[in-house]
């Protein structure tokens, strides 16, 4: 992508988020704009903010909201909302995912990771993603939602081409353009079907909870629903999958570390500190968007409201001022204030739930198996989005425990 005239920056190195070269390693990319300085110009006067004390401090910063959504984006509507009407949606969407929710669901999840391990291990050789990491995410929200198994797939299908949405439209091409609003629409079809099912027959799920509340002038307003249902849904199967997959891979490439993690496991789940650095060392989210709303400062930069800003928060994991050895895994890692689930008032709504999956999943796979082997290298996505890095396909070799 070209590079756009400069918006009210001094001459500053410039760095394209959307380089599809950074699918495949976007770490050295990234070292090489985190060190040349403090910010970095992107496509369309983006401001790149790639330190980690830049990146938090902004995510923090009340005054870098999210601006105007243009459709087919009202989709992730509930995503990009700012004060006021946020903090009362996030308040009713937070009940699905408080302490007390997420541990009823632990027995749940458990059961499902090894029933798919089962199958896994009598295989031998599979695809972690097909096989494992995507039918546990989908197993898992689906359930929550109350939505029928036969849907799984369908909803598989569709995230890929609506997930390039999270990105600005300047960043696709038409051809992509049109697939996202095949999909939305559809997507949105089908969630205006299940809502309308749900005010007929509510059963006991939160996809009821939120229809029934709606309804009752106690949840979110009509307008609302929709986005919301179509967020949680989304953000909650396909992020935890790559969150899955990704320190999957990471443990496979750092078998010392792997080792380590797995005489840790305990009620076959990865400890705090393990999982903790697999958020840091490759996180499913690489970068969130912003728009400046008011007068502010950006490390130390004044910039004008409507300045657009890329936080990527993979940058920031592997800050060297913050993390000692950024580009080693080390699952003994203390302190790790990594931003794999981002900060601030839009802080991961299902954070609880995407570490209870992928602790259970990759606890319990270390737990029950003795080696782990790549068969193959792991197949990237030639056309993802750039806000979410993950893998499409990762086969490997399961030797039972």
């Amino acid at each position: 992508m070209d590079p756009a005239p400069s918006c009210g920056l001094s001459v500053r190195p410039y760095f394209d988020p959307f380089d599809p070269a950074l699918h495949t390693d976007p770490y050295t990319r990234y070292l090489e704009a985190r060190e040349g300085a403090a910010l970095s110009e992107g496509p369309q006067g983006l401001v790149v903010v790639t330190r980690h004390a830049d990146v938090s401090r902004a995510l923090r910063n009340s005054l870098l909201g999210h601006g105007p959504l243009t459709a087919p984006n009202r989709l992730f509507s509930f995503l990009g909302m700012d004060p006021p009407a946020h903090g009362p949606l996030r308040q009713i969407a937070a009940r699905f995912f408080n302490p007390a929710a997420i541990a009823a669901l632990a027995a749940r999840i458990a059961a499902d990771v090894d029933e798919l391990l089962d199958r896994a291990l009598c295989r031998q050789q599979v695809d972690l993603l097909a096989d494992f990491a995507y039918p546990l995410s989908l197993r898992v929200i689906c359930g929550l939602f109350g939505l029928p198994e036969r849907d799984q797939q369908w909803i598989r299908e569709q995230t890929p081409p609506i997930a390039r949405l999270l990105d600005p439209p300047y960043a696709l091409d038409e051809q992509d353009l049109r697939g996202a609003h095949t999909a939305a629409a559809g997507f949105v079809a089908y969630l205006h079907r299940k809502i309308n099912e749900r005010r007929v027959t509510p059963g006991p799920d939160a996809f009821s909870a939120l229809v029934a509340g709606s309804e009752a002038g106690t949840g979110p307003a009509r307008r609302d629903l929709l986005p919301m249902c179509a967020l949680l849904l989304l953000a909650g199967y396909e992020t935890t999958a790559n969150v899955i997959a990704n320190g999957a891979l990471a443990l496979l490439r750092h078998p010392q570390q792997s080792a380590v993690a797995r005489s840790r496991v305990t009620d076959g789940r990865l400890d705090r500190a393990a999982m903790d650095e697999l958020l840091r060392y490759d996180s499913s989210i690489q970068i969130t968007f912003r728009t400046v709303q008011r007068p502010t400062r950006v490390a130390g930069t004044p910039l004008a409201p409507g300045t657009p800003v890329a936080l990527l928060i993979g940058a920031a994991n592997r800050d060297p001022r913050v993390f000692a050895r950024p580009d080693r895994l080390d699952v003994n890692r203390a302190p790790n204030p990594h931003l794999g689930f981002g900060a601030g008032i839009h802080y991961c709504l299902g954070a609880p739930l995407a570490r209870l999956e992928a602790s259970l999943a990759l606890g319990r796979l270390l737990a029950r198996t003795r080696d782990i082997e790549q068969t193959g290298e792991p197949v990237r996505h030639k056309d993802s989005t750039a806000t979410i890095r993950g893998v499409k396909e990762l086969r490997v070799r399961l030797t039972p425990a």
